[in-house]
Formats: C-alpha cells, structure tokens, sequence
C-alpha cells in the first residue's frame, strides 16, 4: 500500500471517529490525528492548498483542545483565518478553492464553540461545502469521507437529543 493510500485510508478513519466521539477535546484531538494524516497525503499528492490548510486547521486545534486558552493563542487561533483566507486567494482554482476556505471557515467557527453540539452543527455545514468542493475536484474519496462524517455526526446530533429539545452541550 503506498504512503498517499495509507494516510488517506488512516485520515478517513480518524476523521469519521471524531464524527462519534462524545468529549469536545477528544473529538478534537481525534480531528487533529485526521488532519495530520490528511496533511501527509495531500503533501505526497503535490496538493498544496490542501497541505496548508490542514496546517491551519492544525494550529486552531492544537489552541482549542487547551480548556482556557491565553489571549495570545487565541490571537493566533484567529490569524489562522486571514491566512487561509490567503492560502485559498494565492492558489486560486475557482470555484474549487472558494469552497475550501468557505468549509474551513465554517471548521473554524465550529472549533471555536465550548459546546460539543453546536460545534457538530458547524461541522455538518463545513462538510457540506466540502462535498461541494470534493464533487467539483471529482474525489470519489473525498465525497465517501463526507458522506461518512455527515453520517456520524447527524447520528451523534441524533443521540443527544439535539433538535428536538435535548441539551447540546452533550452532542
């Protein structure tokens, strides 16, 4: 099995664990492994914007698993989103990369929540925009990883009641 399978295959894995996990800061650690993987793979695909994004998301994770962050990391945590913003701009590819910042935007707000449901909520619609993205680029991969994670968490939306009056603190 070549490096850009295995990553890819481990990134999927991870990356639908996270969709299941109840803990904020285990669905971000498990999110983190995700994207470190991604981060490899994309690397060893010659996917720049890709590669960089994944360190992005990477930094804000590695702030938000932190209970209290210090101002100086939550500075940081919000110049992530100028430079994706600049990343998407400097490698440009239409449509496509409009959809890439617009998915890690949403990412970005969904991290940013102290609650495990609405932080869900976000993801669900960052993985949305990325089935957008991912069926433009024609990744069959991608779009498996999306229906996988839209599925995890709308099952874990679904368990904690979220939507039909349940607290979202435990999504």
């Amino acid at each position: 099995m070549s490096l850009i399978t295995a990553t890819g295959c481990a990134g999927l894995v991870a990356g639908t664990l996270s969709t299941l996990l109840g803990d904020r800061r285990a669905i971000l650690a498990a999110q983190a492994t995700a994207s470190s993987l991604f981060l490899v793979h994309f690397l060893c695909l010659g996917a720049r914007t890709g590669t960089l994004m994944c360190l992005l998301g990477l930094v804000q994770m590695a702030v938000r698993c932190r209970t209290r962050p210090s101002r100086g990391l939550e500075l940081l945590y919000g110049l992530t989103v100028p430079a994706a913003l600049a990343v998407a701009a400097l490698t440009w590819q239409g449509p496509l990369s409009a959809l890439s910042a617009a998915g890690f935007l949403l990412a970005t707000l969904g991290r940013w929540q102290g609650a495990v449901g609405p932080m869900r909520l976000f993801f669900v619609a960052a993985t949305l925009v990325g089935a957008g993205h991912n069926a433009l680029a024609g990744s069959a991969f991608g779009l498996a990883s999306d229906a996988m994670a839209l599925t995890g968490h709308g099952w874990s939306l679904w368990r904690a009641g979220v939507g039909r009056g349940a607290a979202t603190a435990t999504a």
